[in-house]
């Protein structure tokens, strides 16, 4: 097929260009292919057969964090997974061992009073723990909320991975882009210029 565009800055053609030329690796990529030869007299013929994964299986593999991508063969993302489990880890116990450092802190200055021995207590009055040991609670709970969403997103991810193996995307794609000059009808233009694109499959 052949296209061509008329009186088309570069400037805003640019932006064009470059999704194109990020997109197209990237959809190609998203296939595993394994190659299969086929005798045909002297010849060898190599067919590129996709590899095929099920989304359904994809999913239930997933439960198991990193699985999923294991059973896609994304192994590179097993790390990520794994690593933001950590993180996210790391402020579910930081937020808890605070929020119960201050709430013990808060309950003893509340029901003891002055008579309260824990050194937290004696340090803050008890309207300034009840602030912090609120703050305690909410980062908690958000740090339980982006851990689901972190579980979720790499069962989705799985899942999509394993949708985008069926793509049939064909080696034979490519993409020219070249300057046109082409005559005007109007006397006042000898030449149209513009930006010709050709793609081929």
């Amino acid at each position: 097929m052949h296209f061509f565009i008329q009186k088309v800055k570069f400037k805003n053609l640019l932006p064009v260009i470059i999704g194109i030329v990020l997109l197209l690796p990237y959809s190609m990529s998203a296939q595993n292919y394994t190659l299969k030869g086929k005798a045909k007299g002297n010849e060898k013929r190599k067919m590129i057969i996709p590899r095929t994964y099920s989304p359904k299986k994809a999913t239930l593999y997933s439960i198991i964090p990193g699985l999923g991508q294991a059973y896609t063969r994304k192994y590179w993302k097993i790390p990520i997974i794994y690593t933001g489990f950590g993180v996210i880890g790391y402020f579910v116990v930081t937020n808890n061992r605070e929020y119960n450092i201050y709430r013990d802190a808060y309950n003893c200055s509340v029901i003891n009073g002055a008579n309260c021995t824990n050194p937290i207590a004696k340090k803050y009055n008890s309207t300034t723990l009840r602030l912090i040991r609120d703050y305690y609670r909410r980062n908690l709970q958000l740090s339980y909320i982006v851990m689901g969403s972190w579980y979720l997103l790499q069962i989705l991810d799985a899942n999509v991975n394993a949708q985008l193996s069926h793509w049939n995307v064909s080696n034979n794609i490519t993409l020219d882009v070249y300057p046109v000059m082409k005559p005007s009808p109007s006397p006042d233009i000898t030449f149209y210029k513009g930006i010709g694109l050709r793609f081929n499959f």
